[in-house]
């Protein structure tokens, strides 16, 4: 098992991986519908996404913490 203190990276990663997955398959078949090549700009275009998607959660979620603390009453 892994360590608690990993968590918060752990979800950010599961999170993130199944969300820029998800939109990236979406906006594929929005944009283009499925193609021969689906599978091969689904994948290239997801791990784009995730990367962009992984670094801003790890960096935006201890600011959204912050503001949700004072507009939140505990």
């Amino acid at each position: 098992m892994i360590d608690k203190r990993y968590e918060f990276y752990i979800f950010s990663f599961l999170v993130t991986m199944f969300m820029s997955f998800i939109i990236s398959a979406i906006l594929i078949i929005i944009n283009l519908g499925f193609t021969n090549e689906f599978l091969l700009l689904l994948l290239n275009a997801w791990w784009k996404a995730w990367i962009v998607a992984f670094f801003s959660v790890i960096f935006i979620i201890p600011f959204v913490r912050k503001i949700m603390k004072k507009i939140i009453k505990y």
